[in-house]
């Protein structure tokens, strides 16, 4: 029997043990402190494998209070969506909510009639609506100058755009950038479920309000 063998064995066979107490006095395990029972050994592991649960049971509960943190977040810019009753109030108010509320340095966004109205922002604003695939969020720290000169300041590091749509639209009406000084605030690494779920309010908010094209 090969040692890759006995391995396999002893795995499949975790009572052998305890059938055949004997073995235990020929296993020896040696290390810094000289020889160590197996006994020893396994506590040791087990206090080891404990820990480790334990650091991950922190982990989960960090990111428990972070996302109910979040949620309670969006439910307060939910609340203030609702509330606006016009275009010019939403312009104003929407991007010093979001900047406010999540710490964001800076927010803005275009709507796809503005954007048509001016020519000279035409080729970011389509290039922007075609990286954001199956009208999802994306976040990089690579965006090209044609989009980031549309949205943001010459500070601005990293952001996500979202696109600001409606449940049956094919395309956004609009696109809600955010940025930050920091590069890796938003990497593409970043999951987009919360910005998507903003994206989709802010959109629904955005067709009550601004006028229809006819």
């Amino acid at each position: 029997m090969t040692k890759a063998e006995l391995a396999e064995y002893l795995k499949d066979n975790p009572n052998i043990f305890q059938q055949y107490p004997e073995f235990l006095e020929l296993v020896t395990l040696t290390d810094s402190r000289g020889t160590a029972s197996l006994l020893e050994r396994q506590v040791a592991m087990l206090k080891e494998r404990l820990g480790e649960h334990k650091n991950q049971q922190s982990q989960f509960m960090q990111v428990a209070r972070e996302n109910e943190q979040i949620s309670d977040s969006f439910s307060h810019v939910i609340c203030q969506l609702i509330g606006f009753t016009n275009l010019s109030q939403f312009a104003t108010e929407f991007p010093s909510e979001l900047r406010n509320t999540f710490n964001i340095d800076e927010v803005t966004f275009k709507t796809s009639q503005a954007a048509v109205r001016r020519p000279s922002d035409n080729e970011g604003y389509d290039d922007a609506v075609r990286r954001m695939v199956n009208n999802r969020a994306v976040c990089d720290n690579r965006w090209p100058s044609s989009i980031m000169n549309l949205f943001f300041s010459a500070d601005i590091n990293s952001a996500a755009l979202i696109p600001m749509r409606t449940y049956d639209a094919n395309q956004p009406l609009g696109i809600l950038a955010l940025g930050s000084q920091d590069p890796d605030r938003y990497t593409n690494e970043l999951g987009t479920a919360h910005l998507d779920r903003l994206g989709l309010m802010s959109g629904l908010c955005l067709a009550r309000l601004q006028p229809s094209v006819s």
